[in-house]
Order: C-alpha cells, then sequence, then structure tokens
C-alpha cells in the first residue's frame, strides 16, 4: 500500500437529541449504527497542513484501500458534497455515539478500525461552471475557487499575481518546480518561476484552503465535473431499503476484494480512473449521501 504522510482526527462524542451532527457508520460484518457526534468539524492534518473541514461539507468517509480502516491502515478518502476528495490518514479515530434504542439514548463506541464507511445525510452539491481542478501526488482531487486563488510569478519583468480567473490557460513549462507560462484574458503571457515552492488553493467548499508543494502538483486544469456526465447504474433505478442484503454485499466485497485491489493499484500507477469499491450500508433514498453519481461523472 502506497504510504501518504497525513492525518485526520475526528473526536465525537455522544450528545443530547437533536443538537448533534446525524451520521451513519457502516462496520464490515453488515452492522449499521446510525446516530449523532457533537463535532462540527473534521480536523485534518495532511502533508499540506492542518486544516479544519465543516461536517456540513463532508458526504463520506471511507478507506482508500480495502474495506476497512485497518485494512487501509488507517488511511481515508474524505468526499465532499461536490465531489472533491481529500486523503489522509486518521491518525487516532474516536467515535463516540448516541443511538436511540428503546426510548433511550445509549452510548456507543464504534470500532473505528472494523468501519467501512462513514456518511452523513444529505445529496450531492454539484460544482457550478468557471472552476478549476487540482490532483497531488497524494491522491486528492478538489476542486479551487479561481475568483480567490492566485499565481505568484516573479521573473526579470517584475513580479504578478493573477487570479486564475484572469487566465485564459497555466501551468508549468515541464517541470512545475521549473518555469511557469500564464496566457491572461487580455492576451499577455508571461513565463517565468513562481515566488514559492507551492500554491495556495482557495477551495470553494470544505477547508478554506490547501497549500500544496509544487513537487506534488500533478494536474492543474480548468473545468469540473458536471451532473449531466453520470451514467444511472442498477442501484439508481431501482430503490434500495436501508442495509438491504448487508451480509451479501459485504461476501461479494470480500470475494472481490483482491482483483480490485489490484486493478485499483494499476490504475493509480497510470494515473486511470479509480474503480468505485466502497459500499455504504445507508441508501440515497433514506436521506444519506451517496458518492456513486459524483464517481461516474468524475471517471
Amino acid at each position: 500500500m502506497r504510504t501518504i504522510g497525513c492525518g485526520v482526527g475526528l473526536l465525537a462524542v455522544a450528545c443530547s437529541q437533536g443538537e448533534g451532527t446525524p451520521v451513519g457508520a457502516t462496520l464490515d460484518d453488515g452492522q449499521v449504527l446510525i446516530g449523532e457526534i457533537s463535532t462540527h468539524v473534521l480536523q485534518l492534518q495532511g502533508a499540506f497542513g492542518p486544516v479544519a473541514v465543516p461536517l456540513r461539507d463532508v458526504g463520506m468517509v471511507l478507506p482508500v484501500e480495502g474495506h476497512t480502516l485497518d485494512d487501509s491502515g488507517g488511511h481515508v478518502d474524505v468526499w465532499l458534497r461536490n465531489g472533491s476528495e481529500l486523503r489522509g490518514r486518521w491518525a487516532e479515530p474516536e467515535l463516540s455515539m448516541g443511538i436511540e434504542v428503546g426510548g433511550r439514548r445509549v452510548g456507543v463506541e464504534v470500532p473505528a478500525g472494523r468501519m467501512a464507511a462513514l456518511q452523513l445525510q444529505g445529496h450531492e452539491s454539484w460544482p457550478s461552471d468557471g472552476l478549476y481542478r487540482v490532483r497531488t501526488s497524494w491522491g486528492d482531487d478538489f476542486l479551487v475557487d479561481p475568483s480567490k486563488t492566485r499565481i505568484e510569478m516573479e521573473n526579470k519583468l517584475g513580479s504578478f499575481e493573477p487570479f486564475l480567473t484572469e487566465c485564459r490557460s497555466v501551468g508549468p513549462i515541464s517541470d512545475p518546480e521549473g518555469d511557469w507560462r500564464l496566457e491572461l484574458l487580455s492576451g499577455t503571457v508571461l513565463i517565468g518561476p513562481l515566488k514559492t515552492d507551492q500554491i495556495a488553493f482557495v477551495l470553494p467548499m470544505g477547508p478554506e484552503r490547501i497549500v500544496v508543494p509544487l513537487g506534488s502538483l500533478v494536474a492543474l486544469e480548468r473545468g469540473a465535473w458536471a451532473e449531466s456526465s453520470w451514467e444511472p447504474t442498477s442501484a439508481d433505478r431501482v430503490a434500495q431499503p436501508i442495509a438491504a442484503a448487508a451480509q451479501d454485499v459485504w461476501a461479494e466485497a470480500a470475494a472481490e476484494a483482491a482483483a480490485e485491489a489490484a486493478a485499483e493499484a494499476a490504475a493509480d500507477d497510470r494515473g486511470a480512473p479509480r474503480k468505485l469499491r466502497a459500499r455504504p450500508g445507508l441508501s440515497r433514498d433514506a436521506g444519506w449521501f451517496d458518492i456513486s453519481r459524483l464517481h461516474s461523472a468524475k471517471y
């Protein structure tokens, strides 16, 4: 498994009804726990530094590899509602949930290592036009607000800090740590190195900004995935009850795990689309976030 030098911390404690954030946790044996947690922010410690992700922007948290956090060595893929993905390590996961059972609230310590998915309520928030997409060598794939993100260049002609909205095209000539070429909408073309060895990207959803070293930047491109791009699957055509046939789902998942892991590793090496392997126990028809449409539109 590829090592990702990041960390995630999410501390959640039982809270009184109506005060917390509703979440659903699917375990490896098909159990599904639905309750509330008191935190409203997910603290993500990545190679890009510490960032705070509002839970209102989070749709789902999944293991990067395998089917549980233990399988993934604690590495998780945080899906935002607009389809952005932030990857990292959930270093010390602590998840205490208040579950309503038999007319009273029962506190449950969720075994994070056995967790296959953490879902929040709500549906997709499809991105607007005019955004930029950033991919990093850490596995992140997120959208950028071009009206607030500057590209800072300095060459023999002077110092320039255009917003991405002012650029017709932008990118390194070859090596991201070398010279860049900026073509502005005005027709001006600038060539030279960036002022620093990193770019501070401002996000339209999730953490306020993420700072990416140039050496970790894989792609910076105009455009985003669109709702019109996703292709319906059988799950979209047929309403699925909550946790329906959960045991069959996990048995099938276990049988496919080895082949899928090998295929995904090969896809990562080639930069090819990742195969969707998430099998959460809560359905979009019941109001829970599901990544399948966003995943289809992206890949």
